[in-house]
């Protein structure tokens, strides 16, 4: 073998070397990221006595133990915790898009005085600025409205996200005018333009947009706290704090009940996850 040739050999060698290594790094990632909700899973399969059996047993004795679900939903109006969480989060992932796309679409495609400011300053600053400062002054706004312990008052934060807008700016900057410019020689107004060429070709971007905004609004639990004072308003989120005692926690029953309130989250990014990576690609790369 030349020295030419021992050297390509060599090279090929590590290149598939690196790649092994590389594949192991991202399976042992992916096997401690997905160990929590393995854990969970399994723990709410148990009966008490399992959980605090020493040595730690990681498998329960019975994968057909079903109780703790029975008692999920004896406890607490677990189902209504559900539809609470159902219409609070599909009607701010419905505005939130609404909205989004439309300023969105002002902002990637017509000029204006003081766009860059408004973009730049606004909606970038409304990002960094943490939801826990504007808590107290949102509530004396809500309560002045009489929003509080309704669907709308829960929903109104969110109705409007300025991560939406960067989202979809982002994404539709990438559309060529010559589309946009043809339809207004066809005749079509901006709105019919809007619905008929920008919403049907920022698809990824929706659903990369829509399902984020789903899980946070299913999942948020300060703004709720602040705005429910009764039991059935109560959100998913809420109602699992419900399953938690001051001096002792049924950890079986509180891991069946999160194991609940996660299904509807799988579901979705199942359902969307090529969308989703396909519009977290193209809104990071372009724009």
């Amino acid at each position: 073998m030349t020295q030419a040739n021992y050297g390509i050999v060599r090279a090929a060698n590590l290149r598939h070397l690196s790649q092994y290594l590389l594949q192991i790094v991202i399976i042992v990632g992916a096997v401690m990221m997905a160990f929590p909700f393995i854990w969970m899973v399994l723990t709410s399969l148990k009966h008490s006595d399992e959980i605090y059996r020493l040595p730690i047993t990681i498998l329960p004795d019975n994968f057909f133990y079903l109780e703790n679900y029975y008692i999920v939903f004896e406890r607490q109006p677990f189902l209504r915790f559900f539809l609470n969480s159902f219409i609070i989060a599909v009607g701010c992932t419905v505005a939130s898009l609404l909205f989004s796309s439309l300023s969105g679409y002002a902002f990637a495609k017509f000029e204006f005085p003081g766009k860059e400011v408004l973009f730049f300053v606004f909606i970038l600053a409304a990002l960094m600025i943490p939801f826990e400062v504007i808590v107290i002054p949102l509530y004396l706004l809500f309560n002045r409205l009489g929003l509080v312990n309704t669907y709308l008052g829960i929903m109104g934060p969110s109705l409007l996200s300025a991560f939406g807008v960067f989202i979809m700016r982002q994404f539709i900057v990438t559309i060529p005018n010559d589309y946009l410019d043809a339809a207004r020689i066809d005749g079509y107004s901006e709105l019919q333009i809007f619905f008929r060429i920008i919403i049907p070709m920022s698809r990824p971007a929706l659903a990369t947009l829509g399902t984020i905004k789903f899980i946070w609004a299913w999942n948020d639990f300060l703004w709720p706290l602040v705005m429910v004072n009764s039991e059935e308003m109560r959100t998913v989120m809420l109602g699992l704090s419900t399953y938690t005692g001051l001096w002792h926690t049924d950890y079986n029953v509180v891991t069946a009940a999160a194991f609940l309130s996660v299904i509807p989250l799988l579901i979705i990014y199942l359902f969307l996850q090529n969308f989703v990576i396909e519009g977290m690609t193209m809104t990071g790369l372009k724009g």
